[in-house]
């Protein structure tokens, strides 16, 4: 927001120089980025926080500074002479859409002559980086840059039957705004229009076809109050942003729209003459009731760590125009209708923090703080990633937004992406259901820059929505991991479970999945006291999957749901002595049939709690026609140790021959011969 300090001059008794202005303003919250001469004045360019829109206007930063430096803030007056036939009886007024458009009024000023604006109006626009049109549409720019209240001037000979509709375009419409371009507008957006058509898009620009020019007489003034989230979503879809639509989008004074409106008729008035209609069409309503809010003193201490004097409080108070009052130790203020962002107490303490100057809060040399223990789900969570950064993982931080064709890939049977409207994001404009859509996506990009082999994993959330459902969409944490091979996600997997909690069992059962290659995939079961819990899926990237995003070699990936894993968490790890004496390991290949799962066989193993046995690891699996069909053979190395004294042979021997009987009585299996 540019501002000239001899505009500011109408308003307050004197003006500070423009670097102590700068200095104030800073230190009150409002950067000031540059200062410069224009026109004949010192111009502050200065970024007003989102939350400040009282001071994108020259009398809201008026006010700021009156409140810095002590000064007599004065509103202009208005004083406004009305004249010839009512304005109702020229004029009708209808907001069909009251949930965009809360309010909205027209001025009807006769006889005007449009021409060039005097020198000091075009002094003052100019002075800002605003260019001089004509007297009258000078005029509205001036109102709006001086208020923060948008106005908009039309032709009243192009308003069809005078009547002003307020309403959304049809889907399809077209008009051609007043910078030359044309603009296809849809049904969600919020348009000026008369019986015919659109007249302005509402809040963002108006439209050629009733703009003020040199031959107009009589004008329509326009002030109005828009919904910010419709003259949001125009804007953006439009990629047209104008003064007007910075202003709607953030919040509007509602006091300042019969104020705005009175103020451009009179300076209407002074520069191109005529006369303006009594009484102003409007329809719809504003609120501009002060809110109550109230301020304990002694709560000001304990925030800022410091005793601001109760009468500083109150001087400071009554400088920001909030009216305090005192009763029974409390201060009751009342916020007026420009401070938007002020609702609770913690905001009135920032406003005294403020005024009363940060550099009076002293800064202690040592500070105190208490350091809370690390909740289970931040333990959880970095132990996950602790273990997948030692198995060789690196983190990736990928997008939420996918492509709706992208999210296809990822999506299960019955289920549907969560989209946001096209008018919000025209492109990758789907949630993503799947983590594995960027970690892809980012493998592909490691390949193309010479990084083949990539091992990437991420947690984060995924979204997607039941078809036949009617509930709100699903959100869920998952955490996904990608490599070359899938002995390389198969272990980071196990080795991840282990680390979560110490009891856990995995097992892979054979099903297919959307993302995985036919008969290469499965399902990840955890068994945790010997209760089953399906926690994601594991698998060789599809063929169509990966020519999707041009990978030029295999992939493996799992995905699994970290709410499970938080769930089981066992922050409690356990510590053993390092083995005093050698184990002992024998391989064994056993014959069993191919319906035989490598975790049923170790956990028969593992179950027959042998005295010696310390652990089970699975080798490999061998088919070939001498095993015969049907059949295959299993390689595992079984470890054998005793903590109190070296092993012997016969020792191992007999509870390999215990297992081989187990295994035989369990699953048929024999020894493999050779």
């Amino acid at each position: 927001m540019k501002i000239a300090l001899n505009w500011i001059s109408r308003y307050l008794d004197s003006v500070p120089s423009a670097a102590a202005a700068q200095e104030a303003l800073i230190h009150a919250g409002l950067v000031v980025e540059n200062v410069y001469h224009s026109h004949g004045t010192d111009v502050l360019d200065v970024e007003v926080t989102s939350n400040r829109t009282d001071c994108l206007s020259h009398i809201g930063v008026a006010r700021e500074l009156a409140a810095l430096f002590k000064l007599t803030f004065t509103m202009p007056e208005v004083s406004l002479v009305e004249s010839g036939e009512p304005a109702a009886n020229s004029i009708v007024v209808k907001i069909l859409v009251p949930e965009m458009c809360s309010y909205y009024s027209a001025r009807l000023i006769r006889n005007v002559k449009v021409g060039p604006s005097p020198q000091w109006l075009r002094d003052a626009i100019e002075s800002i980086g605003l260019r001089s049109v004509n007297n009258v549409v000078d005029v509205t720019n001036f109102v709006l840059m001086e208020t923060g209240q948008p106005l908009h001037a039309f032709n009243a000979l192009k308003i069809n039957d005078q009547r002003i509709l307020v309403d959304t375009a049809a889907d399809g419409e077209t008009i051609t705004a007043i910078d030359g371009r044309a603009y296809k507008l849809n049904d969600s957006m919020l348009t000026i229009g008369d019986a015919v058509g659109p007249l302005a898009i509402a809040g963002v620009m108006g439209g050629q076809s009733s703009e003020v020019t040199q031959s107009t007489v009589d004008i329509v003034l326009e002030s109005a109050r828009f919904n910010p989230l419709s003259i949001r979503a125009t804007a953006r879809a439009l990629t047209l942003f104008s003064d007007s639509s910075f202003r709607f989008e953030r919040g509007i004074d509602p006091a300042m729209a019969e104020y705005a409106s009175r103020r451009a008729a009179a300076l209407i008035l002074e520069v191109a003459g005529g006369e303006v209609a009594p009484g102003c069409v409007a329809a719809g309503s504003v609120n501009v009731n002060s809110i109550p809010v109230t301020l304990r003193p002694a709560r000001i201490e304990t925030i800022l760590g410091v005793q601001v004097p109760l009468d500083d409080v109150l001087d400071i108070l009554r400088r920001l125009e909030l009216s305090p009052e005192v009763k029974d130790g409390v201060i009751a203020c009342c916020v007026p209708s420009f401070r938007t962002d002020i609702s609770r107490e913690i905001d009135l303490i920032e406003e005294v923090a403020r005024l009363w100057g940060y550099g009076n809060v002293p800064v202690q040399s040592i500070i105190s703080h208490r350091v809370p223990p690390t909740d289970t789900r931040a333990a959880a969570i970095g132990a996950i990633r602790n273990t997948l950064c030692a198995c060789g993982f690196s983190q990736a931080i990928t997008h939420s937004f996918v492509d709706q064709a992208e999210a296809r890939q990822f999506l299960p049977h019955g289920a549907a992406a969560v989209q946001v409207s096209e008018l919000v994001r025209k492109a990758e404009n789907a949630l993503r259901p799947s983590i594995l859509a960027g970690l892809l996506r980012a493998r592909a990009l490691n390949q193309n820059n010479g990084t083949a082999s990539a091992m990437l994993f991420e947690y984060c959330s995924v979204f997607w929505q039941e078809i036949s459902a009617s509930e709100a969409p699903t959100e869920q944490r998952h955490v996904a991991l990608i490599a070359d091979e899938l002995s390389l996600v198969l272990g980071a997997v196990r080795e991840l479970l282990q680390r979560v909690n110490p009891a856990a069992r995995l097992i892979i059962k054979p099903a297919d999945a959307p993302v995985f290659s036919p008969g290469i995939g499965g399902r990840c079961v955890m068994f945790v006291n010997d209760t089953p819990t399906d926690i994601g899926s594991v698998g060789l990237i599809a063929p169509d999957v990966m020519k999707f995003y041009d990978l030029r070699h295999g992939v493996a990936a799992a995905e699994l749901d970290l709410g499970k894993l938080i769930a089981i968490f066992n922050p409690v790890r356990r510590a053993s002595v390092l083995p005093r004496f050698p184990s002992i390991e024998r391989d064994l290949s056993i014959v069993v049939a191919n319906s035989v799962r490598w975790a049923d066989i170790s956990a028969a193993i593992q179950g027959s709690e042998l005295e010696f046995l310390e652990d089970v690891e699975f080798v490999g699996t061998f088919r070939n026609a001498q095993i015969g069909s049907g059949k295959k053979s299993v390689t595992l190395t079984l470890v054998f140790r005793d903590p109190e004294s070296t092993l012997r042979s016969q020792q191992v021997d007999q509870q390999v021959a215990s297992i081989l009987a187990l295994l035989s009585e369990r699953f048929n299996a024999s020894l493999r011969a050779g």
